[in-house]
């Protein structure tokens, strides 16, 4: 019994206060280098905080349109100009006919209503999306690297090649290919190009150059295909108008 007493009583000091917070640090010791092992676990990846930060980043549709597809640009450049240009090339193309619509007296007065050709509208998105926009995005990053800078003197020099070497043959090869998908016949499309191309030329050039010496000058490369749909937008009303004088002149004397 005594034996026994005296033990409790040595136990009990080996477990005095002094001891016990010597315990406590041993213990704080561990836990803390177990917690500055797992931050630096957790801390230590860059490629997970540099993943975390790009998810929380990222823009939608709804909340940022302009980062958002800023985004896109960098992602998918030449898939996001294609798509952007076929859709604002339908919807030039949709604006001109409706404008037609608008201005006769008839579909005025409500005799009749407006039922747009889709196949047309179909057709400038298709040529929108797979020969404006690749052509236009590799001519641009072509006359970026060939003449860098955004001078006013290299402003001149881009806007000058573009105008006078690439609009002249990129505006019959647009009516040309128009053509082609109309289904016209080679025998019609060679008067119509001599006769509709030296006045869309002319129309391009007081339209295209003050346009494209501000896209130059001001608008960063990703961004110049965009400003350059959009201020097609206007132009596209205007083609499928051209290409199509014949056919609403046709249409308006068949209603008199």
């Amino acid at each position: 019994m005594f034996s026994a007493s005296r033990n409790f009583i040595r136990e009990a000091a080996r477990l005095s206060p002094a001891s016990t917070s010597a315990v406590k640090r041993s213990t704080g010791d561990r836990g803390g280098r177990l917690l500055s092992g797992n931050s630096k676990n957790s801390l230590g990846r860059p490629g997970q905080a540099a993943k975390t930060s790009n998810s929380d980043g990222k823009q939608s549709f709804f909340s940022n349109p302009l980062q958002w597809y800023a985004e896109k640009l960098e992602t998918h450049p030449l898939l996001t100009k294609c798509l952007t240009s076929g859709f604002i090339g339908g919807s030039g193309d949709f604006l001109c006919q409706f404008l037609v619509y608008s201005n006769d007296d008839k579909n005025v007065e409500g005799k009749i209503n407006f039922h747009p050709d889709w196949y047309r509208t179909g057709r400038f998105g298709i040529l929108g999306c797979f020969l404006v926009a690749p052509v236009v995005h590799f001519w641009y990053g072509a006359l970026m690297r060939k003449i860098p800078g955004n001078s006013i003197s290299v402003v001149l020099k881009r806007t000058f090649l573009d105008q006078a070497f690439f609009a002249p043959i990129f505006l019959p090869t647009f009516m040309f290919n128009l053509m082609v998908l109309e289904g016209r016949s080679a025998d019609e499309m060679l008067p119509r190009l001599r006769e509709d191309v030296p006045d869309a030329l002319v129309a391009n050039w007081s339209l295209w150059i003050p346009a494209m010496m501000f896209n130059f000058r001001f608008v960063p490369l990703k961004f110049q295909v965009l400003f350059s749909n959009l201020v097609g937008f206007v132009w596209n009303a205007y083609l499928s108008w051209k290409t199509h004088e014949s056919t609403h002149e046709a249409v308006a004397e068949s209603r008199m």
